[in-house]
């Protein structure tokens, strides 16, 4: 049986904006490689080598954010049409990849970053993996970048029908839908993932907020053959009611390690179902025990933070500073990348 917490909001927990970067290319545009200006629709973030990782939703493209905020347009495996950019102008949507979660976990030889498809409708259930140095997988682009980058990448999307399945047949996790928002590594082969509740209730079920364990291990091999290796089992389900922003019910949208204990820092977005309003996004923290709270995000004027938070680290050079990327529903700019200061209160992300 899963548990079940209630998150409290806490006025002492506060994340005030300081800095906001628009994510234009280094590289420009490319017709030829399908590579948009800029950055799209970013869902993703995560400390790879040296970099911030950005992955999206609507592009097979990797970003990678160096120390002097230069961000590197790194080409992903293109979807079978041959296609790196889904769009509605395109009429392609329908073969988006829908990467909504990424983390960077231990590999045979190097880390890996592994990104998460939602699995919100059929055709975004799929796993990426991108490995340094691996004898595996695409090259993700010519040696020119790469020397430039430092880092020679190769990745490969795995289509994981049966794993989502297996997320869906845990009712408690998924609700009514399946919908990945978030990852995390606990350790060297524990991973959580942070369920989305958005979806609307009916009468086949609810919509939940959820997180749940798995094995890194088992969900690698499982991943390496699949028709005869089962997906690995959901551990330690929690349930969670994370309260309203503004009237409308804040659900997850990504998470982040802070402490060895196993505190979490988590994001949540407040998006109407039924009228895609958004009300804001707050930062919180989920104790080892299980216990939640989370407070408000200002914005740079002070005001009430009115973006969807959809990815969330920790800065590479000051650990009370987060960055978060939002989801503004607009391709024709680029997506922007947040850094945000920590009230004390969030306890261990100090130095």
């Amino acid at each position: 049986m899963p548990e079940y917490r209630n998150a409290v909001r806490d006025p002492d927990l506060a994340a005030a904006v300081t800095r906001r970067i628009p994510m234009v290319y280094d590289e420009g545009p490319s017709r030829d490689d399908d590579r948009p200006p800029h950055v799209r629709a970013a869902s993703g973030l995560s400390l790879f080598k040296e970099y911030l990782a950005v992955i999206q939703d609507d592009a097979n493209w990797l970003a990678l954010i160096d120390a002097d905020d230069r961000v590197h347009a790194i080409p992903l495996p293109a979807s079978p049409s041959g296609a790196r950019v889904f769009s509605r102008h395109r009429g392609n949507r329908h073969e988006k990849f829908d990467l909504e979660a990424c983390v960077t976990v231990p590999g045979p030889s190097a880390h890996e970053l592994i990104g998460f498809g939602s699995g919100s409708h059929e055709g975004r259930e799929w796993i990426l993996r991108i490995h340094e140095g691996a004898s595996f997988g695409a090259v993700l682009a010519e040696d020119a970048v790469q020397e430039r980058i430092g880092i020679h990448l190769r990745a490969e999307f795995i289509a994981a029908r049966r794993f989502y399945d297996s997320l869906r047949a845990n009712g408690d996790f998924s609700g009514v839908r399946l919908n990945i928002e978030g990852a995390v590594a606990l350790d060297d082969d524990r991973i959580m993932l942070f369920q989305r509740g958005n979806a609307r209730s009916s009468e086949d079920g609810d919509a939940v907020n959820a997180t749940a364990e798995l094995s890194w291990r088992e969900l690698a091999a499982h991943l390496r053959d699949p028709a005869r290796v089962p997906p690995p089992e959901l551990r330690r389900v929690t349930c969670y009611e994370l309260g309203t922003l503004d009237g409308v019910r804040l659900t997850f949208s990504d998470a982040e390690l802070i402490s060895p204990d196993g505190r979490i820092l988590f994001s949540a977005s407040a998006e109407d179902p039924h009228t895609d309003r958004i009300a804001g996004s707050v930062l919180g923290i989920i104790e080892p025990d299980g216990a939640a709270r989370w407070g408000e995000v200002l914005d740079q004027d002070g005001q009430p933070f009115g973006g969807k938070i959809e990815g969330l680290t920790r800065d590479l050079r000051d650990r009370r500073r987060v960055r978060f990327v939002i989801d503004d529903d607009d391709e024709s700019v680029p997506s922007e990348i947040f850094e945000a200061l920590l009230s004390d209160a969030f306890g261990a992300t100090s130095r």
